[in-house]
């Protein structure tokens, strides 16, 4: 007769047990890339855990819409070693890695990918723990490598509900030689989102032109996904003298958006990467 008692005094004490708290943390680097486009493109990737932190072991997870068929595809990497406080780990070529790994299904192995890449760690509390540095490189005449480096942002706080702006130029660059410009856009949201792109010529302040990225590309973005448009200079109803122009960018629908320019150099390739001003609303 004494088990219903004990059974009974353990239920009541669980009710005032703290609950169980599972904490991570969650970054999102914006481009990582496996494509051959003017030239071969690929990713590197280091992740690092701050000093003090506890050991964790992250799951990576690449957003991309496969260009055979369209659809949005999330494959998700779990690393085969953990991570201590203090330490890092790095990827010569992160979406090889999931390649390697089987994570990519067979129809997108030959075709080149473009898209975002997710980093959780459970067990961590505050973004300052994970670190993550990646870099898009190409190889350079004569050799070495051509690169942009970026860091992971908090998917939590990264990104826009009202506006995003940026200038970019084109053509010559004093004696040096020529310049263009590529923009980007992620939906760092949970649902799909559209948004209106305009173009002003920063010289004069006329209006350029102004489109939704829906019809620009046929589909809002989804979760996770990112898009570029290249060589936006070049872009229909971009008046061949345009020199400087600003971008700004707005949701049409409910989101969260972050966006990117890249300035390249025309004759190698060599890109400088930087955000866009996120603008917060009125």
């Amino acid at each position: 007769m004494r088990t219903p008692r004990i059974a009974a005094a353990a239920s009541v004490a669980l009710l005032f047990l703290p609950a169980l708290v599972v904490s991570a943390v969650s970054q999102r680097v914006p481009v990582v890339t496996q494509v051959q486009g003017v030239v071969f493109y690929r990713t590197f990737l280091m992740i690092g855990v701050a000093s003090g932190a506890p050991t964790v072991t992250p799951r990576l997870t690449l957003t991309y819409r496969s260009p055979a068929d369209g659809s949005i595809q999330a494959p998700t990497l779990t690393l085969p070693e953990p991570i201590a406080g203090g330490q890092a780990q790095t990827f010569e070529d992160v979406v090889q890695s999931f390649k390697d790994a089987g994570a990519i299904r067979a129809q997108d192995l030959p075709v080149g990918l473009f898209g975002t890449l997710e980093v959780a760690a459970d067990g961590l509390t505050d973004p300052t723990q994970l670190s993550l540095v990646a870099r898009t490189f190409s190889p350079a005449t004569g050799g070495g490598t051509n690169g942009i480096a970026y860091v992971g942002r908090d998917t939590e706080s990264a990104g826009t509900s009202w506006q995003l702006v940026t200038f970019v130029r084109n053509g010559t660059f004093g004696a040096d030689g020529t310049t263009r410009a590529n923009i980007g856009f992620v939906n760092e949201g949970e649902t799909a989102v559209d948004f209106r792109v305009t173009y002003v010529d920063a010289a004069t302040g006329s209006k350029i032109k102004d489109f939704t990225i829906s019809s620009a590309l046929g589909h809002a973005i989804d979760p996770g996904e990112v898009v570029q448009l290249n060589n936006v200079f070049a872009s229909s109803g971009v008046p061949a003298s345009t020199r400087l122009m600003s971008v700004m960018a707005a949701p049409i629908t409910a989101g969260r958006i972050s966006g990117y320019a890249v300035q390249l150099d025309s004759v190698t390739n060599d890109g400088s990467f930087f955000l866009m001003n996120e603008v917060p609303g009125p």
